[in-house]
């Protein structure tokens, strides 16, 4: 189980063009214009915003196509904060859990089963097709490290798109980690730091949303 603060929020063109430069002078770029690298498949639950299961991209492990099932559980919503240069988000505190699975299609095919009841259509499988640049924040030096850095206090920096049903959205994401339960001071420090860093303004609480209330959003 992994505990984690975040935010996220939906982003115009120009918001992103303004994202995607700083990630740029970090020497840190999308390899393609247009393509959507990566895919998950997320499970649309009716009228549910507090839950996110979803099965994540396979990856080639020793030979071996691994994929694993994420469920992610809503355990305290932080509600609105302000962030320097006037913006603003909506803050939540998740739970996670990871299970290992094959990446096969017969075994996905199982997972799936698993959820979708026979004769309703009220829950079903999406798929979410992903392009992102990634960066952390280490907290204990107070600096930028690569994605794939192993620090214990900090934040991982996303700035993503994505493509529902041939609809793209851009966002920028911030999730909080950390191994001594400094969870909302590793917080604070990150968004201070990326708001007195990045020449952003006007994110709003009403663009700020999860991926379960994104995906519940694009249904509506």
């Amino acid at each position: 189980m992994q505990k984690s603060i975040e935010t996220r929020w939906l982003l115009n063109s120009n918001e992103f063009n303004t994202l995607e430069h700083w990630f740029n002078q970090k020497d840190i770029h999308f390899k393609t214009t247009n393509d959507f690298p990566r895919q998950d498949y997320y499970l649309k639950l009716v009228k549910s915003t507090n839950l996110g299961i979803k099965i994540r991209e396979p990856k080639l492990v020793k030979n071996e196509q691994k994929s694993k099932l994420e469920v992610k559980l809503l355990i305290k919503d932080n509600g609105a904060q302000k962030f320097n240069n006037n913006n603003q988000g909506i803050v939540n505190t998740w739970e996670k859990y990871s299970f290992e699975t094959i990446g096969n299609e017969p075994e996905t095919e199982k997972i799936i089963a698993l959820f979708v009841f026979n004769g309703s259509d009220l829950n079903s499988w999406i798929k979410i097709e992903k392009d992102r640049l990634l960066i952390k924040f280490d907290t204990e030096n107070k600096k930028l490290v690569s994605a794939d850095s192993l620090i214990h206090e900090g934040s991982g920096i996303e700035l993503t798109r994505f493509k529902i049903e041939n609809k793209v959205y851009y966002s920028l994401g911030i999730e909080t980690f950390s191994n001594s339960k400094k969870e909302v001071d590793n917080f604070n420090q990150t968004t201070d730091f990326i708001f007195n860093t990045i020449k952003i303004t006007g994110l709003n609480g009403l663009k700020s949303l999860s991926y379960p209330e994104i995906i519940s959003n694009h249904f509506l």
